[in-house]
């Protein structure tokens, strides 16, 4: 006889909960001798809880797991679901809306007639189903747009009463990402994308009074996942892997080509015909000087970590990391880096990782300060835009929580070597425990050997403004490249307003919108440069061929390093988004 698991998903339900299991055990005790009864009780503050456990200590096939927390309907089913024994599983609302005599159906659909997933239904035309006209109306209108965007052929997607074969439904049980109302509309519509046989057959439904759907907040939810689903199963791959890529890089052309049409697209390319060359070969130059730079100031943080490399060596991993940064979206392409120093020196992921982050941070408190030094030398000009100002505030106060709490943890860090003798323990959890707290106690240390010690920390905020000098020094050779332009190079102001364009633009960087910001990067300096009365065709022109600049010597270089390391762009990209995914 084949065995049986039925889940009653229940919050706060005190009031029912006893009958239920009664009725529900009395009807599949007509079905067969071997079943159980899970009470999937989801952070009910009524006393649901007290009776479920009396009840599972009362009788053998009751079982209650309980949870302290509001977990959603989904997640507490995915639970349940996977500490059930049964071949056949179910699940039924508490209230018994359902006509009970409709379980032998559910259950000989899936047990014997060849079925991997039975439904009720309260919409098929044969149904016999009365409740409220407002949740009526709302329920066949989500099911219409269910039916219309993802293709079901299924009437009722939510019904509380279904049965499922066992191994089916744990093929799609990992994939089903919503974990509240959702979970029943995504788990039939991929059954069904996927070719599994489903049954759904009307049925005898009565409202069973109080509903726990919010009708304004999960409804409107539940559209949102209509349209997730739909975009996951109709355009597959588009938010992950390549599909990321290609979208996020469509994205970049189509601001790049909106902002060009809107300033107007004959203008920028006049623009472009009057550009002096040989300013721009300058511009390039200065732009490949700062490699070294970078390599330089690479070097001394993992000196200060206790790690020697050639300057050769680091030049060419920044390359190669910076160059998958222009291709793959929020900066993901640093991880490379950290791959880099693994497979060619050994470095550990810790000391790698420290090190990318101080990098970063220096990068930040760079731009940060050249912002808010550029501001007040164009301020007495124009009025500061709200948001420059905001994303100005933004990196500052983003930049001292970061040392606030590297301080905080460098200090109880230090207080917790002192007090706290470490213990041995025989467990595997307890040795997992032990090598997260043993790999961040190494990760805030090998930070503060950098970012809090006065002389490290002087050192390479130094190599770092001198980096992004550099890079604004390029941006003023691009722009100084059109002689027509009618621009004044030679006053403070202009000065001042290329250092706020370059590091606004640089600040925008930081959200993850596009591969290597093109497109928001030159948005932003575009804004600024308009703002300080450049036009803002010539604006949009200047920022574009910088980008183009830094962008072209940062593949070119990185290409270079490829080939000195032997490593290929496949392995770089992949090995990318394939850590962040293990992340």
């Amino acid at each position: 006889m084949t065995s049986i698991s039925v889940v009653l998903p229940a919050y706060n339900e005190a009031a029912r909960i006893e009958n239920t299991v009664s009725i529900t055990a009395e009807t599949l005790s007509k079905i067969t001798d071997s079943f159980e009864i899970i009470i999937a009780e989801d952070g009910s503050t009524d006393g649901t809880d007290r009776i479920a456990s009396r009840l599972s200590g009362q009788y053998s096939y009751v079982k209650h797991l309980h949870s302290d927390e509001r977990q959603g309907r989904g997640r507490a089913l995915n639970r349940a679901f996977k500490t059930a024994s049964g071949e056949v599983l179910c699940y039924i609302d508490v209230d018994l809306a359902t006509d009970m005599s409709y379980l032998e159906k559910l259950v000989r659909a899936v047990s014997t007639d060849g079925y991997d997933f039975a439904t009720g239904s309260r919409i098929m035309p044969e149904s016999d189903a009365k409740r409220p006209f407002k949740r009526e109306f709302a329920s066949r209108g989500y099911n219409s747009l269910v039916r219309l965007f993802l293709h079901s052929k299924l009437y009722d997607h939510q019904c509380g009463f279904k049965a499922f074969r066992r191994g089916a439904l744990f093929e799609l049980l990992d994939e089903i990402e919503n974990q509240h109302w959702f979970w029943d509309t995504e788990l039939l519509v991929r059954a069904q994308h996927r070719g599994y046989r489903v049954l759904e057959f009307p049925v005898y439904w009565r409202h069973g009074g109080s509903s726990k759907v919010n009708f304004a907040k999960d409804i409107l939810g539940m559209g949102s996942e209509v349209f997730r689903l739909w975009w996951e199963l109709f355009l597959p791959g588009i938010f992950s892997g390549k599909g990321k890529i290609f979208l996020t890089a469509f994205l970049a052309l189509i601001i790049l080509a909106l902002a060009a049409t809107f300033l107007g697209a004959s203008d920028v390319l006049e623009n472009i015909k009057q550009v002096s060359p040989g300013t721009l070969a300058l511009a390039s130059l200065v732009y490949c000087v700062s490699w070294p730079l970078r390599g330089i100031r690479f070097q001394q943080i993992l000196k200060r970590l206790g790690n020697h490399y050639g300057l050769r060596f680091l030049t060419g991993s920044i390359f190669i990391s910076q160059s998958a940064n222009v291709i793959l979206p929020a900066r993901i392409g640093d991880l490379s880096r950290m791959y880099i120093l693994k497979k060619s020196k050994d470095l550990a992921f810790t000391t790698s990782l420290s090190s990318l982050t101080v990098e970063r941070v220096f990068d930040i408190i760079a731009i940060t300060f050249i912002a808010a030094l550029a501001s007040s030398g164009v301020a007495a000009r124009f009025e500061l835009a709200s948001w420059m100002e905001s994303l100005i505030k933004f990196s500052g106060v983003a930049v001292l929580l970061f040392f606030a709490a590297l301080f905080a943890l460098s200090f109880r860090e230090s207080r917790m070597k002192k007090g706290v003798k470490e213990k041995a323990s025989a467990s595997y959890s307890s040795e997992h425990v032990n090598k997260i707290k043993e790999f961040a106690s190494t990760f805030i240390h090998q930070m503060s050997v950098v970012a809090v010690r006065p002389g490290a920390f002087l050192a390479v905020v130094a190599s770092s403004l001198l980096i992004w000098g550099m890079d604004i020094l390029t941006c003023f050779l691009v722009l100084k490249a059109f002689p027509t332009a009618g621009v004044d190079m030679s006053s403070a102001f202009t000065i001042s307003l290329i250092f706020l364009a370059v590091a606004l633009g640089n600040i925008a960087k930081t959200f993850p919108i596009t591969p290597g910001a093109i497109g928001t990067y030159e948005v932003a300096l575009t804004a600024v440069f308009g703002l300080g009365g450049i036009r803002p065709e010539l604006g949009f022109t200047v920022a574009v061929l910088d980008h183009i600049i830094k962008n072209s010597i940062t593949l070119i270089g990185g290409g270079f390093a490829l080939s000195g390391l032997g490593l290929r762009w496949k392995e770089v990209l992949s090995t990318s988004t394939d850590t962040l995914k293990g992340m």
